[in-house]
């Protein structure tokens, strides 16, 4: 009966929600033929030449063997798309991936299920400077841009010097890695040293704990709900939080890191208790 309203030109969407039938369920014009996507069979270069299934296996492999690189396989669509310029499906480069184990499910586990290094002391047990190290992350308001910054701090839990610190408006694990590998150019590693840290994402990242490993270091975490067990950091941001987040207002954020370059100078003269 709805079909015959239709048909007199009725409007459809009225006539449907009169005889309660679903939009989605009705078929006004079926299409002919076979349902169903199309097979993504094959990709093409810019120049419309089809490329072979193992060169884009090959393409893939180069991209991964970039240490910092942890792509899923729709950003590896889109790099195919943009840097190899190829005319590629996203549905071909997932069955590529799947069948090849580069799915990142596949090639690496995850690291929020990986055993962590829990801390089992509350308070680092310390006797002497740069053998344990506690790292962790502050957000900033930056009044002039309308939005918080992030200040990733390294302290030494002997001296509680402020070792190193990296700024930006995110932070993610990779800039982890470079912050500690500036760090361990200008020191000496001891036999047996220690990171301790939250279970922030950057931190528990899969790159991060190996990086550590690879180093020798023990990467340790803290267990959730305790800031208690990463203290000194806290104290240290604490610290940093009034005597220089509640006194002055950042344009942007150069101004804050030329302001909290400043601090952390003062800070290690004369603010560490050493």
């Amino acid at each position: 009966m709805a079909q015959e309203f239709i048909q007199t030109h009725f409007p459809k969407n009225k006539v449907l929600a009169l005889c309660y039938i679903a939009r989605s369920s009705y078929y006004y014009r079926p299409s002919e033929g076979k349902q169903g996507r199309k097979p993504y069979a094959k990709a093409v270069d810019k120049n419309g030449e089809v490329i072979a299934k193992e060169i884009i296996i090959e393409y893939i492999h180069q991209l991964f063997n970039h240490p910092f690189v942890d792509y899923c396989y729709y950003k590896t669509y889109i790099y195919l798309r943009r840097k190899k310029q190829l005319k590629i499906s996203k549905h071909l480069v997932y069955r590529l991936m799947k069948s090849h184990q580069l799915l990142r499910s596949q090639y690496v586990n995850s690291s929020k299920k990986s055993k962590r290094n829990w801390v089992k002391d509350l308070l680092p047990q310390v006797e002497a400077a740069f053998c344990y190290l506690e790292f962790d992350i502050k957000f900033v308001w930056v009044a002039g841009q309308n939005r918080n910054m992030q200040v990733l701090t390294v302290l030494d839990v002997y001296s509680r010097w402020n070792i190193s610190h990296h700024i930006g408006y995110s932070i993610k694990y990779q800039d982890v890695i470079s912050l500690f590998e500036r760090i361990f150019q200008y020191m000496i590693i001891p036999d047996k040293m220690y990171v301790r840290c939250d279970n922030g994402a950057q931190f528990i990242a899969e790159m991060v704990q190996k990086y550590f490993k690879d180093k020798q270091v023990v990467q340790e975490f803290t267990k959730p709900a305790t800031p208690q067990q990463n203290s000194h950091i806290e104290s240290y941001h604490s610290i940093m939080e009034s005597a220089v987040c509640q006194k002055f207002e950042f344009a942007n954020i150069s101004d804050a890191k030329e302001i909290m370059n400043q601090f952390r100078d003062f800070y290690n003269r004369f603010g560490a208790p050493i």
